[in-house]
């Protein structure tokens, strides 16, 4: 068929691509997209139990406050991170190669030429002409009804609506009206624009607050050249992250990749609130955390002790 362009060299860029959305690497982006997401369904579990905890005589929630301050640190230290890594500006390729959706996105922008519908189309597996599949779905059906079958399946292979389906939403990817279709038709490079912009809109100030206080522990100086420190991190703009990201995975893997089309919470394969209303520990547990606890506050003073004598010796 007229119009086959750079197939080979496509093919492996989209097998690439593909790969991100495989479950098979942990480091994936769709297994870190899960991951980032269930996490933070637990955390939601966890504020909607602070909620209806109990108040004492004072008003105050009964809940440990150590304990929830290190479960609130954790988790944003982890989902920040989470963000950030999915926003890695690094190539796919190479001894530096990372999963990452701006990785991703760059690659698709920077061989978008060639992503042209016959490319899609091969790439797939899917047959071009969904008038000609109609027409021999027609003739499978005659020949059922002939031979007596009053109800049958039709073969997915003779499925013409998904071949419709993908031409149509070729047209838009490629703003091509239906009667100037061609094989050559491309993705046009700007909507890899948008998705790029759509990302660091919603990520860039986790990115500046990441690198500048999580990764690393960065000087006031080093801080200010960014005003890294007037980047305000909520809940809410943490679930608005979280919102683009998995639309923009969503996009690409349906509309770029056609493949298929799920949520990102993860179905548990067991009872995740199981025990869930056990404490901690139990009242006369308590004395037994107190004894730990003084036990490693000694085991760190003795660290504070270290000094020129105990140097001279590891020299020698």
């Amino acid at each position: 068929m007229e119009g086959i362009t750079c197939f080979n060299e496509f093919k492996s860029r989209r097998d690439l691509w593909v790969d991100c959305f495989s479950l098979k690497d942990c480091n994936s982006i769709i297994n870190q997209v899960y991951q980032m997401i269930w996490n933070a369904a637990v955390f939601r579990l966890i504020n909607e139990a602070r909620r209806i905890a109990p108040d004492n005589h004072q008003g105050h929630k009964e809940i440990s406050g150590t304990l929830h301050y290190f479960i609130d640190e954790c988790f944003f230290d982890s989902q920040l991170l989470a963000i950030r890594r999915l926003t890695d500006g690094y190539s796919l390729d190479g001894e530096k190669g990372v999963f990452s959706l701006l990785s991703l996105l760059n690659d698709m922008k920077v061989n978008v030429s060639l992503m042209t519908r016959i490319n899609l189309f091969l790439a797939e597996g899917r047959e071009y002409n969904y008038e000609a599949l109609e027409q021999r779905a027609l003739a499978y059906g005659l020949k059922q009804s002939r031979s007596g079958q009053g109800a049958y399946f039709l073969p997915r292979e003779l499925d013409s609506h998904s071949v419709r389906l993908r031409h149509e939403q070729i047209d838009v990817l490629s703003k091509v009206k239906e009667d100037q279709r061609t094989p050559n038709d491309c993705i046009r490079k700007d909507i890899f624009d948008h998705l790029i912009n759509k990302i660091k809109s919603a990520t860039d100030d986790i990115k500046i607050y990441v690198d500048k206080n999580i990764a690393h522990a960065a000087t006031q100086e080093s801080r200010e050249y960014v005003n890294a420190d007037q980047a305000s991190i909520t809940l809410g703009y943490l679930w608005e992250a979280h919102k683009v990201i998995c639309q923009v995975v969503h996009f690409i893997n349906v509309y770029v990749l056609f493949g298929g089309s799920g949520g990102f919470l993860p179905v548990p394969q067991y009872d995740h609130l199981q025990f869930i209303d056990k404490p901690l520990v139990s009242s006369g547990g308590v004395e037994v955390l107190s004894k730990a606890w003084h036990e490693f506050q000694k085991e760190t003073d003795a660290w504070g002790s270290w000094g020129l004598k105990d140097i001279q010796k590891e020299i020698i």
